[in-house]
């Protein structure tokens, strides 16, 4: 498989109903059903879940595991049982999902979810730099609070190996 979706962060915690939205602002029903309709373009083995999880006392805005803000949000398709966990921004720091990506061959990697700023970002940043993959973002399916830490996240990837797009 050359292409594949990673679904980072869309759990209760960021996107759930109960989430802190002075902190988490995101249009949620909106990011949901659009990250919804990227799910939907990709073959289910192609669809790649990454949730944070605390590990330890550190883990700052990470749920911890088990708990109900650790979830996959509810209304999120779920198409495959490719869900893995993370403790830091960027999901290539997981030996796991590096070797998963590396394994089934792919080359081409869009990148849903939350933040912009966070995980989609930084997990760009892997991808490119780390394991030579080519990024789509598609901006309506990526919730962004931190929009500085996006900007200079894509200014750092936009020279090399990204691609944007707005079509859901």
């Amino acid at each position: 498989m050359e292409k594949a979706i990673m679904v980072l962060d869309m759990q209760e915690m960021y996107v759930g109903t109960s989430r802190d939205k002075s902190e988490y602002s995101y249009p949620a029903d909106i990011l949901i059903q659009n990250v919804n309709k990227r799910i939907e373009a990709y073959e289910s083995e192609a669809v790649i879940y990454v949730k944070s999880i605390k590990k330890g006392l550190f883990g700052g805005g990470m749920p911890k595991a088990g708990s109900a803000d650790a979830d996959l949000v509810r209304n999120l398709k779920v198409v495959s049982k490719n869900i893995f966990e993370k403790n830091k921004p960027d999901a290539f720091a997981s030996d796991e999902i590096y070797e998963v990506v590396r394994a089934r061959g792919i080359k081409e990697l869009e990148l849903v979810g939350v933040d912009g700023g966070g995980s989609v970002g930084n997990t760009a940043i892997g991808a490119t730099e780390d394991c030579d993959l080519k990024v789509i973002f598609c901006e309506p399916a990526i919730g962004t609070v931190y929009g500085e830490k996006a900007q200079k996240c894509r200014e750092k990837i936009r020279k090399t190996r990204m691609t944007s797009t707005f079509d859901v």
